[in-house]
């Protein structure tokens, strides 16, 4: 009898938890589309319906701590968060977007469908009781979904939250890393002897769903897989 209410509690529980994680797969993934239409609505100053690339977006800084130049400065030292409306047409940070949309498109869709399918794999595979893992997978998961949506439907993923930063250093540099081709221009990067700088690539909602849960992920993986053991 006993055993039978365990068994029965246990099924309970399960399906309690994947009634959570599918709530919050849907919940991040509305929000994700909620913030794009907003930024579409709002921060698009005007695009042309013919050419996905001709577009111009404005930026509404939010919060700046420090002073950032308006052009280039000597020894600038800041920190700012803003709206800025982008179209990303690439991977994560922009990356392969200059290739030819006869490859890009057919490419983005397959990689981006054998990504869900196998996040859906490694879900499902997941043992119940590793519910920091299963609650990463979930929020990449929905930020996958939230992205693909994008693709299919527009052709691009809209990125919209933008940070920036000059960093006072300790020490004295002077160094620039600027051989990566166009499509990974996000990995170059200019250090002068004072300050690092750096302007990172715009994301949206989905992208910081995915980093989180790629963190929880290596974080049990790191931490809680041995002592699991």
């Amino acid at each position: 009898m006993m055993a039978k209410k365990t068994k029965s509690r246990h099924a309970l529980c399960s399906k309690l938890i994947l009634f959570a994680l599918a709530s919050m797969v849907l919940g991040s993934v509305f929000l994700d589309q909620l913030t794009k239409s907003l930024a579409e609505q709002h921060l698009k100053v005007w695009s042309d319906p013919d050419n996905l690339r001709a577009y111009q977006g404005k930026r509404v800084r939010l919060l700046t701590i420090g002073t950032e130049p308006e052009f280039e400065s000597k020894d600038p030292r800041y920190l700012s968060f803003s709206f800025n409306y982008v179209r990303n047409q690439g991977a994560a940070w922009g990356a392969f977007s200059d290739l030819d949309d006869n490859i890009r498109i057919p490419f983005f869709y397959i990689v981006t469908l054998l990504a869900v399918c196998l996040i859906l794999f490694y879900l499902k595979t997941t043992p119940p009781n590793h519910l920091l893992a299963r609650f990463g997978l979930t929020l990449i998961l929905s930020g996958a979904i939230g992205n693909v949506y994008d693709r299919f439907l527009l052709g691009y993923v809209i990125d919209f939250l933008d940070v920036r930063w000059a960093i006072p250093l300790p020490f004295h540099l002077n160094f620039s890393i600027n051989f990566f081709p166009s499509f990974l221009d996000f990995l170059n990067i200019k250090v002068n002897t004072a300050t690092w700088q750096y302007d990172f690539p715009n994301f949206n909602w989905a992208d910081s769903m995915i980093t989180v849960g790629v963190s929880l992920l290596f974080y049990d993986i790191l931490f809680l897989e041995n002592k699991r053991k």
